[in-house]
Order: structure tokens, then C-alpha cells, then sequence
């Protein structure tokens, strides 16, 4: 007997036929998502413009907007080619990632989307990285522009050459230049791009050479070096941005700034060729640890901790510093010429792979690449974003089951 009715229609149908219907829905889905971003983002809008805050909230807005459109991006996948050439700077941006190169400068997603590629022809390009956004500048050039992950959001002619820039997470921006009646003029500007303060400094103060916003915007750490003696001095500063007052936290002589962090609002990380030192918000002394005389090839600030790479020769030196400075782990690792703090391991940039060690300096795996590494970055998700070639591959670490003890 024949079937008649829903069922057998159902059963006739071909699979094609239900491919096509289940594409139809996936569709259907999609366009029902993308209408709730966007009302969600338009209803958000209208409610900062009747509330008065648009001039304080235009970095939210285009954080917003970004992030709809990178949510509606398809999974392009890696590896990818950077299009920057040899690699100067990576820096990680809310779910995305920046790299500057000699060829240019490169935005891409966390899933491999090319959302920004920037021609500078800048003869010293340098930037700058906040949460979502950086600030792209010509040092000895007098020309800037702030960049979103997608877009141009403005940019900046300035009077004198530039040192450094600095970008917040909120949007303030500080911006070094040469001052022809002092030594350096430090401005910062709010979010609104205004203006909020300027700092001349004289040969005793220094230039500054790292600068750092705490995460709420409020205070502008700074390490400005000069000369004393005939050796380096390196001064370290704590500007209040709503004092406008600089304090001196310290002078080192014959050492030389290399980075500058704030694990939180009331924590600074001040990390030199021959220290690293920790301080409160109130600029009071929180802990030390010097290096002994170490050459620093790497360090890496992340997850609440510092990890420190030494070595100038055949041989390398890891140290793992908890958050108050606290020795974790010491010892000799693979040669290496880069290191990347993760939450519970450390990555190492060797000459054609990168080497995994746990934060007790156990062997955990090892990825072989193809060309030597030139940069590496941590994803939000425990992946590595590896710069190797042109080539920027994404390297996820292999579940507890699959990784091996290393070769004798």
C-alpha cells in the first residue's frame, strides 16, 4: 500500500533537498542575530545621547561597533599572511591582535580576519596598544593616528618630534615630543581628545622612554632617563591625572627602563635591565628583586606575574616571578630569543620551534615551525598567535594526553 500525507512526502524528500532546507534556517539564524546586535547597539547609542554622554562615551561607541562587525565576520582560520614584513611590534587588542612590521601594519581577529591593513610609509613606526584600539606614530615624526580594530578614528599633528605615545584602555592618550625650551614635553588627552595637561622636562627629570596608563586611566606611570655622572639614570615617576602633580618614586643610576605595567589599579610594575620593582598606587615600595647582574633578553608581564629570559649566548636562564615578586622558578630552558607568560606556563621562542614549560620548569610540549619565529602573542582562549615568516599561524597547546616527554 502507498503512503500518502506528511510522512511519506518526508521520507520521498532527497538529501539535498534537507540540506537545503537546514542552510535555509542556518540563514534565517543569522539574519535574526545580526538585527538583535544591531538593534541592541542602536538602542545603546540612543540611550548615551539622551543621557548627555556622548562626547565621554565615543570610544564605547566604536568599541561597540567594532565588535558587532567582527562578531559577524566569518572564521577566516591560520595560518594567514601578515602582509607586515619582518615583524617590529605585536601587541593583543579585545579579541584580536595588532602587528606592526616594516612593510606596514596589520589588524587581524582572534579567527583570522583581516580587519585593518595600514600603509604608514613611516621611516620609524612604533605603536602603542589600549583594550581595544592603538595609536600607530612616526617617531622623530611629528604625525599620529589612533586606530580602532577596523577603522581610523583620528589623527594628531604635533609641534615637535615624537619620543613615545601612550594609550589607555579608556581612550587618554600621552604623547612625548622634543621641547625646545626644556629637554621634553609630555600632553596628555582625555578620551574626549582634549586636552588635560602638559609636563616640560628638564635634563634632571629626563625624557621619557616607557610610560604606562593604570587600567582605570586615572594615574600615568612614566621612567625617563638622563644622565648622571656618566652613567644612565633612570627616573621613575607617578603622574596623577586629576592632580596633575608628578611624583618621584625612584632614581636608579645605571639602569635602563624596559617596561612598564600595572597588574592592577593599585599595583605598578616596574621592570629595568637590572631590577624589577613593585609599587602601590601611592607610590609606597612594595617589593624588589635584582637580577644580579643578568643580561635580559625577553621579559613578559602577564597573568598577575613577570617571567624573564637571560642569556646572550649559547645558553638561556628562565626567572618566574609571582605577583609580589616572588621567586617561582629559576633555571636553564632551551636557547631561546623570546618568552610569553601564560596563566600556567611559560612559551619560549626558540630558533624553529617554541618550547612549553610549566611555572615549576617541567617540560610540558614542543611545536616545530617552518621558519624562524619572530614574535608571539597569547590568545585570550590558552592559544599562542606565533609571527614566523610572513606567516602568522595560530599554535594550540595539545590536550594533557597527548603531550611527551622531551627526547634524551
Amino acid at each position: 500500500m502507498r503512503k500518502t500525507g506528511r510522512r511519506a512526502r518526508r521520507e520521498e524528500m532527497s538529501a539535498g533537498r534537507i540540506e537545503y532546507i537546514e542552510a535555509a534556517r542556518q540563514r534565517l539564524r543569522s539574519r535574526r542575530l545580526r538585527r538583535t546586535i544591531l538593534l541592541v547597539a542602536l538602542v545603546a547609542a540612543a540611550v548615551i545621547y539622551l543621557t548627555g554622554l556622548v562626547n565621554t562615551s565615543v570610544m564605547l561607541l566604536e568599541d561597540m561597533a567594532d565588535s558587532v562587525r567582527i562578531a559577524l565576520m566569518p572564521e577566516q582560520g591560520f595560518p594567514q599572511q601578515t602582509g607586515a614584513g619582518e615583524v617590529y611590534q605585536a601587541e593583543s587588542l579585545g579579541d584580536s591582535f595588532v602587528v606592526l612590521g616594516s612593510e606596514g601594519c596589520t589588524v587581524f581577529s582572534d579567527g583570522g580576519g583581516r580587519l585593518n591593513a595600514i600603509g604608514t610609509g613611516y621611516a620609524r613606526p612604533a605603536l602603542a596598544a589600549g583594550k581595544n584600539s592603538f595609536v600607530l606614530y612616526n617617531r622623530s615624526g611629528s604625525e599620529l593616528r589612533v586606530e580602532s580594530r577596523t577603522r581610523e578614528l583620528y589623527t594628531r599633528q604635533t609641534d615637535g618630534h615624537i619620543y613615545l605615545c601612550a594609550l589607555s584602555d579608556r581612550g587618554e592618550l600621552a604623547v612625548v615630543t622634543d621641547d625646545v625650551r626644556k629637554l621634553a614635553l609630555l600632553t596628555v588627552y582625555d578620551s574626549s581628545r582634549n586636552e588635560l595637561l602638559t609636563w616640560s622636562t628638564t635634563t634632571a627629570e629626563g625624557v621619557p622612554m616607557r610610560m604606562a596608563f593604570s587600567p582605570d586611566g586615572t594615574q600615568l606611570a612614566i621612567a625617563a632617563v638622563t644622565a648622571q655622572n656618566g652613567q644612565m639614570l633612570t627616573n621613575l615617576y607617578l603622574l596623577n591625572l586629576r592632580a596633575g602633580e608628578p611624583q618621584l618614586l625612584s632614581s636608579e643610576p645605571g639602569s635602563t627602563p624596559l617596561a612598564l605595567t600595572w597588574p592592577s589599579n593599585d599595583r605598578l610594575l616596574a621592570v629595568c635591565d637590572t631590577h624589577a620593582a613593585l609599587y602601590g598606587s601611592d607610590g609606597s615600595a612594595k617589593g624588589r628583586y635584582d637580577f644580579g647582574g643578568q643580561t635580559v633578553a625577553a621579559l613578559s608581564a602577564e597573568h598577575g606575574g613577570l617571567a624573564v629570559l637571560f642569556g646572550s649566548g649559547p645558553s638561556s636562564t628562565a626567572l618566574l616571578l609571582d605577583g609580589g615578586l616572588g621567586v617561582q622558578y629559576q633555571g636553564p630552558v632551551p636557547t631561546a630569543h623570546g618568552i610569553v607568560r601564560g596563566a600556567d606556563a611559560i612559551y619560549l621562542l626558540c630558533e624553529s620551534s617554541v618550547e612549553c614549560y610549566g611555572l615549576d620548569g617541567t617540560y610540558q610540549w614542543s611545536f616545530a615551525l617552518d621558519a624562524r619565529p619572530q614574535a608571539m602573542l597569547a590568545g585570550g582562549d590558552g592559544d599562542l598567535f606565533v609571527f614566523a615568516g610572513n606567516l602568522v599561524q595560530r599554535v594550540t597547546p595539545p590536550s594533557p594526553e597527548a603531550e611527551s616527554s622531551p627526547e634524551a
